[in-house]
């Protein structure tokens, strides 16, 4: 089974194929469980059981359930019981097999590439007993484990197909950039003839969770009973651009317009700085991530050639998983060239 796996500060995402239900999306929340005196959602209550996590209610209830201030935002989390616990309901959303072997391609913000790879490849790799509560125990093999910074995501979503064969043979030899607007970091990739570029590609600390912190503040002094939400649901009113206190409706764009421009303007600078002005030698300029929600309209004004996916949150997962894809083919005929057709 070829799974594509993006853990991601906002939502973890992971793809198993080219339909929509081979794919599952939740925030990326893990806490101890406490259960509703009455819930009509009850399908929405995933609860994860393994002995290396425990017990641990993982997705949209575990953020309604929670106050405030419970969110990892260290690159260390990837060692935490949440995280794992967050890669086992994925793969339990993704197959009802009670034992499978998976071929598995996930990523890493570039900040953090080199540091973690090798730390983050030992704990998904091997054998995972676990079960979502209600239903039976699975064990599911991790055969194989390639961690490749997240923001090739794009290029290999470009690249290869859902078989894993090469579709588009230009990025064989175009230059091409991307920018990869997450939560927690930006990453920025120069690509040229599928090699990145040392000089082109850094990731910086300051994505859409720095919104979300101004955010808090204005309701820190106006409206405090707001601050009693999580960090996910903040960031709801702000791609909503709104929210309501005691029923009534409350424009935010006053007071995230500003801080929008601040980051969107750091973003097209840091681009510049890495890959000259207007991106001239760069023939694309991939923008994904959920941050390009916010600041995919910035980029296209500041690069002609910038193309912003539909979905961009998912564009990384999708990108893995094509990337395992073409893996497992090339491992199946013996070949470890790309090439294309």
């Amino acid at each position: 089974m070829d799974i594509g796996f993006d853990g991601g500060f906002f939502a973890t995402k992971a793809v198993a194929g080219a339909s929509k239900d081979e794919e599952v999306t939740f925030p990326s929340f893990a806490v101890p469980p406490v259960e509703s005196l009455m819930s009509l959602n009850g399908h929405e209550t995933v609860i994860i059981q393994s002995e290396r996590t425990g017990t641990l209610l993982v997705g949209r209830e575990a953020v309604k359930k929670t106050l405030a201030g419970a969110r990892d935002e260290a690159a260390s989390w990837i060692q935490g019981k949440p995280y794992l616990a967050m890669f086992y309901r994925a793969l339990s959303d993704l197959t009802a097999a009670k034992g499978a072997t998976v071929n598995l391609v996930t990523g890493l913000p570039l900040a953090d590439f080199q540091r973690d790879k090798d730390t983050l490849r030992m704990i998904l790799e091997g054998s995972h007993t676990f079960n979502q509560q209600g239903r039976y125990r699975q064990t599911l093999t991790v055969e194989s484990v390639r961690v490749v910074p997240q923001a090739w995501g794009a290029v290999l979503y470009s690249l290869f197909d859902d078989k894993g064969r090469v579709a588009d043979g230009d990025l064989l030899h175009e230059r091409v950039a991307v920018i990869d607007v997450g939560g927690r970091t930006v990453n920025y990739l120069g690509v040229d003839g599928l090699s990145d570029i040392p000089a082109q590609s850094r990731g910086t600390d300051r994505g859409a969770w720095n919104v979300m912190r101004r955010v808090r503040k204005f309701f820190e002094a106006n409206y405090p009973d707001q601050n009693k939400l999580q960090d996910h649901q903040v960031m709801g009113m702000i791609l909503d651009g709104e929210f309501y206190d005691a029923g009534e409706r409350v424009d935010l764009t006053p007071i995230t317009g500003p801080i929008l421009d601040e980051i969107g303007d750091e973003i097209v600078s840091t681009a510049t700085q890495y890959w000259g002005a207007r991106a001239a030698t760069h023939r694309r300029v991939f923008v994904i991530g959920g941050g390009a929600h916010l600041w995919g309209d910035r980029i296209r004004e500041a690069f002609r050639q910038a193309v912003v996916f539909d979905e961009p949150e998912m564009v990384n997962a999708r990108g893995f998983y094509r990337f395992a894809s073409y893996i497992a083919h090339q491992l199946l005929v013996g070949n470890s060239e790309v090439r294309d057709g």
